[in-house]
């Protein structure tokens, strides 16, 4: 993360989210959007610990979320349910979930 206080972390997340939520109606006009926005600070180097959220949203690090990626696409049968090219990473994590062995991998947050 940064060496800012939760404070000044709280104010700066506070602003992202709530650009967001100004922005989201307009970049998705057409689509049914729900009416909360699901919120998510998505932190490569931090702890959720003593704060679960920040600035109105849910801090999530990057190994939970990669291992939730991982847990629906270990799912699909690689050859039945191929994810399309145009998905260009979530396709390069079924061929590894397919050819790797993806159970090998220790997820940080655990």
């Amino acid at each position: 993360m940064d060496a800012d206080s939760w404070a000044k972390r709280e104010k700066r997340f506070s602003n992202k989210f709530k650009a967001g939520r100004d922005h989201i109606p307009e970049l998705f006009k057409g689509f049914d959007l729900p009416s909360e926005i699901e919120q998510i600070a998505l932190l490569g180097f931090a702890s959720n610990k003593n704060h679960q959220t920040i600035g109105g949203g849910q801090i999530k690090l990057i190994s939970e979320l990669l291992e939730e990626i991982f847990t629906v696409i270990k799912t699909k049968d690689y050859v039945r349910s191929v994810i399309p090219e145009n998905y260009t990473i979530f396709r390069a994590f079924q061929v590894l979930s397919h050819f790797g062995n993806i159970e090998d991998i220790h997820w940080k947050h655990q």
